[in-house]
Parts: structure tokens; sequence; C-alpha cells
């Protein structure tokens, strides 16, 4: 859909053949390559070299292909691998905060702006220095790692899918990923891989929230994470009638008005409809 971000964002383990190679027919919008968590420290230079294979072979009209680096200066090295084939989409900062390695992070994405940053959000100070992190040059995506987050903040593991403690950290999320112009806020990873219904359940919480996009950890979550975070087609059809509407009412000289269910609209209603839409304001 015209203007949209991806629905789903899949990880796969750079480290493991069979699933690099059943990728590609996950129906993910976006790839992401995992060089961190997902592999044993003995095998990330092994998972290095077969992500830069991966991208170098990657086929045109696929999905968005993005890599998750690494932590300091290991990451770095990965950032430099990966750039240079020129054939990655975005890099996602593990870990990200403030200070030396963002900054590191951010020059290196400097010399080739096609590539996207996204900063993963997985740390109390991570969370508190969005004002400082969310608005620098590169970076088009937030995500929020509540794994990590948990951990650091003393929680528990999230044993009931679709809790509602973090609700504070993904509000911040969501909030800066609008105050400052990025492409969309991520929704976190679900550990229920087994239980397709509770992912869709804490889905529609999530996009409720205000993400666009949900991370998953498995092929079976994508297709729920592409329905929930789709545009629904009867909801497209209806934001191109108030677009079509409001034109109209522009053209004859009205302000404010009524939709055909009689609800006002504002300049709210219209810039949403134009984000579902894509349409260009022919007005302005």
């Amino acid at each position: 859909m015209p203007g949209q971000p991806p629905r789903s964002h899949l990880y796969v383990p750079a480290d493991q053949p069979r699933f690099l190679r059943a990728a590609p027919r996950s129906g993910a919008d976006a790839l992401i390559l995992d060089l961190e968590d997902a592999v044993a420290p003995s095998r990330k230079d092994g998972a290095r070299a077969a992500a830069v294979a991966f991208a170098q072979e990657r086929a045109a009209g696929g999905p968005e292909l993005w890599v998750r680096i690494n932590e300091g200066a290991r990451g770095r090295d990965d950032a430099r691998a990966l750039l240079a084939t020129g054939r990655v989409d975005g890099l996602w900062m593990p870990k990200a905060t403030a200070g030396a390695d963002l900054d590191a992070l951010i020059a290196l994405v400097a010399a080739a702006p096609e590539v996207a940053l996204g900063l993963l959000i997985e740390s109390a100070t991570g969370v508190l220095s969005l004002a400082d992190t969310a608005g620098r040059a590169g970076v088009r995506h937030l995500q929020l790692g509540e794994v990590d987050l948990r951990a650091d903040l003393r929680m528990a593991p999230d044993s009931a899918p679709g809790d509602q403690l973090l609700d504070w950290a993904r509000g911040l999320t969501v909030a800066h990923t609008a105050a400052h112009g990025l492409v969309s806020a991520v929704a976190p990873v679900s550990v229920h891989a087994s239980d397709p219904e509770a992912f869709r359940t804490s889905s529609l919480r999530l996009r409720g929230l205000g993400f666009q996009g949900r991370a998953c950890i498995h092929p079976v979550q994508v297709a729920v994470a592409n329905e929930v975070f789709g545009v629904d087609p009867g909801e497209l059809a209806d934001a191109h009638a108030l677009l079509d509407l409001f034109e109209h009412r522009v053209d004859a000289g009205s302000g404010a008005f009524r939709d055909s269910g009689g609800a006002m609209v504002d300049a709210a209603t219209v810039r949403r409809a134009r984000e579902l839409t894509g349409r260009a304001d022919r007005t302005a």
C-alpha cells in the first residue's frame, strides 16, 4: 500500500542456513538477519559472513533486508561488512542509547544514505534517552525490545501474553516516533510463538496504541502481523471517499463539515486519511 511501513519484521538467525533459505518465502515485509542475541559467540564470525552472502545474493523485489548488528566494536565491524555489499536496506542497533557507540554507527551509515537505521530500545536508559536518540540523522524506526527491558527493570518475564505493565514505555516509543517524524514504531516480539491467537490479540492492542508493524520470531506470526497491521480494504475505500469529499468541500469554499456518518471532519482526520492512501494534498 502506498506510504505504508512494513507490517511484519521477521527475525532470522544468520547462522542458520535452513532459516535463511526459507525466510524470503515467509511473506514478511521485512527480514531482520540477526547477528546478535540469536547467535552464539563462537558462531558470530560465520553469521556475519552468511549475512553478507545473503545480502549479495538477494533477489530483486523481495522483502526489505535489515540486519541486527552486535554491540560495540564488533557491531561496527558488522556494519562495515554489510554496508560494503550495497544491498541492505537498514541496520538495527541493539540496546541503543545516546553515546559514542551510536555516534560511530551514525557516522558509518552517513556514508550510505540509502541505508536506514533502526534503534532497538531495550533498557531503562534507552527509553529515557529517546529524546536524544530518536531524532538523530538516518534513524527511521524505533523498536521496543521488551524481553531485555523487563530484565533491566527487574521485572518478571512476560508469562501472560498481552500484559499492560510496559504500556508507559510503549507510549513513549510511539510518541517519539511521531514527534521525530520517523517511519514507524515497531511493536515488540512475543516469545509465545506457539499461540497465534494470543499474538493476534496482543497485536490488535499494540496497533491501538499506535504501533504500525510488529517484530516476529516465527513465520507463523507473520501472516497475523500482516493482517493486523495492514490496511483494511473497506477502511482504505472510506479514506479515499473522505478525501474526495474534503477536496470537493474545499473547492466549494467550505471549512469544517461532517462525513457520510455524521462525524465532524477535522485536520487530524484528513491527515490520517492521507497516510492511509498515500494521496498528496492537492488543496495546499
